[in-house]
């Protein structure tokens, strides 16, 4: 199970990359802010084209897939690492999207399938494991760019990780795709991946777990960035400090995930996972000073993993076996959290950051009243 929980290790790694390198790139490559941004936007964006590979997951060979994903993932990087143009990074940005979805979809219903019971410390461990490789790739980076072999000597090393870690999962026994559950009724297409997708996309359950996560996601990496800006601008803070408060939320996520990994801890609900979510939000606009900046940053941080870890395992086994599947649906509804930083920017511009900020209070709010009723599991 130890390859198994790695991915987030190995995925987060490598995931700073293209943003942290962004500018290198540019200057060494001679792109535009325009073709930058594409590029940006596209890295995320090739995930959600590929949201069926979380609908195969269910129906073909977990350790090929897992395998093919890692090992192309890698193949990626290298062609962004040899890049010369344009072209060639659009090219490594949709192989290493799509080659990393199919590796991340894979190993993560095997995981389900593996830990059974155990699944939410189980998925807990594989974001601990992921904040670690949060702090890893940005000390990668700077070690490539500090030596003097430049940014391309991060994407080599990256893609050698990866096809690493895809010849691992090449040798792990991972579980198969589970059979039939004897609801067929004579057609045959019952377990086809698009009849699979057709019945979980009309499941309420799935939907609505989705949209839970979207109001979560708002609170990713655009909160901490939108909160630099904050600090900067109506605090008064200097850009370092400002960074320095805003991420003890990297600090908050960690802890989080390290309690959530223990096996024998009480089980919680949502409830108050929202609520330290929303009074983080708070704390950080209505309090002035560092100290109260890094506080509620770090309840925000704390509170969001700690929401993700509880929504994730609970949508991956609410329908056994389809866990794949499950998994596309409510993370394609998540996606309508991404519209939060354009919303965000846009009230910015026409009014000032200090009301846009305000926005992420209302959907704290939203959370911690549409999970009212949510209580810890028995």
């Amino acid at each position: 199970m130890a390859s198994l929980l790695l991915v987030g290790l190995v995925e987060e790694t490598v995931a700073f990359l293209p943003y942290g390198a962004v500018e290198s790139i540019r200057a060494d490559v001679g792109l535009s802010y325009v073709e930058v941004g594409v590029l940006l936007a596209l890295y995320p964006g090739v995930g959600l084209l590929a949201t069926p590979l979380g609908v195969v997951a269910d129906h073909v060979n977990r350790r090929v897939m897992a395998a093919v994903g890692g090992v192309g993932y890698g193949l990626g990087m290298f062609l962004f690492a040899a890049a010369d143009g344009f072209w060639m990074l659009f090219t490594a940005v949709v192989v290493m999207g799509l080659a990393g979805d199919a590796m991340v979809r894979a190993v993560e219903v095997s995981l389900v399938e593996v830990t059974g019971d155990n699944v939410e410390p189980a998925l807990a461990r594989s974001n601990l494991l992921g904040a670690i490789g949060d702090l890893i790739g940005p000390l990668l980076l700077v070690a490539a760019l500090g030596s003097g072999l430049g940014w391309r000597a991060a994407f080599w090393a990256a893609g050698l990780l990866l096809i690493g870690y895809g010849l691992l999962l090449a040798t792990q026994p991972l579980p198969p795709p589970a059979d039939g559950d004897g609801d067929d009724d004579g057609d045959g297409d019952e377990r086809l991946p698009w009849r699979a997708l057709l019945e979980v996309a009309r499941d309420r359950r799935v939907v609505v777990a989705g949209l839970l996560v979207a109001l979560v996601v708002a609170f990713d990496d655009t909160f901490v960035g939108f909160a630099v800006a904050f600090l900067t601008t109506e605090r008064a803070l200097s850009p370092a400090v400002a960074t320095l408060a805003a991420a003890a939320g990297m600090g908050g996520g960690i802890a989080a995930a390290a309690w959530a990994s223990r096996t024998n801890r009480r089980r919680i609900g949502l409830r108050p996972c929202a609520v330290l979510l929303a009074a983080g939000v708070v704390i950080l606009l209505a309090v002035p000073g560092v100290v109260a900046a890094a506080l509620g940053t770090a309840a925000v941080g704390a509170g969001m993993n700690l929401a993700w870890i509880v929504l994730q395992a609970r949508y991956l086994t609410l329908r056994p076996g389809q866990a794949g599947t499950t998994s596309a649906v409510a993370e394609g509804v998540s996606q309508i959290g991404l519209l939060t930083p354009i919303a965000i920017g846009a009230i910015g511009d026409h009014t000032s950051l200090t009301v846009a900020m305000g926005l992420y209070v209302l959907l704290g709010v939203v959370f911690v009243l549409v999970t009212w009723r949510d209580r810890a599991a028995p």
